[in-house]
């Protein structure tokens, strides 16, 4: 293992480190930080509403739509909250002007988002589902605004005018000519296509995820699929359940009927193996990592941050670990990310193909907390041994990535805390 991190500290930190470091990559990783308190928040209304216990939950059913409110009112604004603080973010490494780019790149966000049938703003695209396009159009604003402002396409007005008062009609040219252009690209894509911005990702995804079924190598198509959607900022489960979820959950309805009938059961991958077994923790085995946070993280941001989210996590929600690390646009820990489910969906696959463990055919509310989800999905007490072998199996893959994460976290906190008293002189 010293040997491993050796090589690694020597041949991929400095490549992942330039990447970090890079000012559109480092934008979207802080802007998507910002997002943190919300999507904490929003954890404890979503583990009340959606409660693991089935009793509790049919006792919440009459109060879910109220507490869907604070809800949507976090997890629901993460894609419209993360283009202000991204544009935000890359305007202040450029020296521009902060609230302008994020005020317009808030703008081109509603401007390329469709509305409902009755004209309402959709909810899922002002969240996660909508995040990839955030990215993308926070970034071509501040780059747009940065164009027009170093040739000095601005207005300008005289000294002495307050600064609130300069600072809009300095957005005024580069601000007009960037919503002018979303907003000719989301027409001519309407009426060439009948697609929205939004709709192009998932339209160019749909077809691939179309061809994949019940096999091994669907299943390993989909959760890498699943996991680099997410390392770049795009809801993969979303995405990939749109068209894969009536597949799953049809697998799953045979092996139900299959021991109803007293048969052996047709298939592994169903619904509970992609919903439960690939994602304990949630997406990217989330609970290994966030549980490395807690025990071996020497930064004070890591080990806040396992802190806060050890118990989201338990009830298999990422969102506090993806977003708080972050993993979006992180090269250090979106390797693992991928690789960690990748290897545990292997391992869950051949010891059910080979009858270490039974097949998965109960379907359980997906905050079921491990192991009691890999008992209760396989009616099996091994599946709650080999659930938690593999978070094990995970906490090793992750372990590698997160020190050498963890101590280039902690380099730049020391770092930071030597300056300060000079500032403060």
């Amino acid at each position: 293992m010293n040997r491993f991190n050796a090589l690694m500290e020597r041949y991929f930190m400095p490549v992942a480190g330039k990447m970090a470091e890079q000012r559109h990559l480092k934008a979207v990783r802080d802007g998507i930080i910002a997002t943190m308190p919300l999507l904490i928040i929003g954890s404890i209304f979503l583990i009340i509403s959606s409660p693991p216990v089935e009793s509790w939950a049919e006792f919440m059913k009459p109060y879910t739509s109220t507490l869907s409110i604070p809800v949507n009112a976090t997890f629901g604004l993460l894609g419209l909250v993360a283009v202000f603080s991204i544009a935000y973010s890359l305007a202040k490494s450029y020296d521009m002007d902060e609230l302008s780019a994020g005020v317009l790149s808030v703008a081109t966000f509603f401007v390329a988002t469709p509305l409902t049938e009755d004209g309402n703003i959709p909810l899922n695209l002002m969240g996660s589902e909508g995040l990839f396009i955030a990215i993308v159009l926070a970034i071509f604003t501040v780059e747009v605004f940065r164009f027009f402002e170093n040739r000095n396409i601005i207005i300008r007005m005289p000294e002495g005018v307050p600064p609130s008062v300069w600072r809009a009609f300095t957005a005024l040219i580069p601000g007009a000519v960037i919503i002018f252009i979303v907003w000719g690209v989301d027409l001519l894509l309407r009426n060439a296509f009948d697609l929205s911005l939004h709709g192009v990702v998932a339209a160019i995804l749909r077809q691939p995820l179309e061809a994949m079924g019940a096999s091994l190598w669907g299943a390993i198509i989909a959760i890498i699929l699943i996991h680099l959607l997410w390392s770049f900022g795009i809801h993969g489960i979303s995405v990939v359940a749109s068209v894969m979820a009536p597949i799953w959950y049809s697998l799953t309805e045979q092996n139900v009927a299959a021991q109803q009938a007293g048969e052996e059961l047709p298939y592994i991958i169903g619904q509970p193996f992609m919903a439960i077994w690939v994602t304990v923790g949630g997406s990217g085995m989330a609970l290994a990592l966030t549980i490395l946070f807690v025990w071996r993280a020497r930064s004070r941001h890591l080990k806040g941050l396992g802190r806060g989210s050890i118990w989201a996590s338990f009830f298999n929600i990422s969102e506090p670990i993806v977003f708080g690390a972050p993993i979006v646009m992180n090269p250090l820990l979106f390797i693992p990310f991928i690789l960690a489910p990748l290897a545990v969906g292997l391992i869950t696959y051949f010891s059910m193909s080979i009858g270490l463990v039974g097949e998965p055919y109960v379907i359980v509310p997906w905050t079921t907390p491990p192991p009691f989800s890999g008992i209760l999905t396989t009616g099996d007490w091994r599946g709650g041994v080999l659930m938690t072998i593999n978070i094990i199996v995970a906490m090793f893959i992750y372990y590698p990535f997160f020190r050498l994460y963890d101590k280039k976290l902690l380099e730049e906190e020391q770092a930071n805390e030597s300056v300060a008293p000079t500032k403060e002189d």
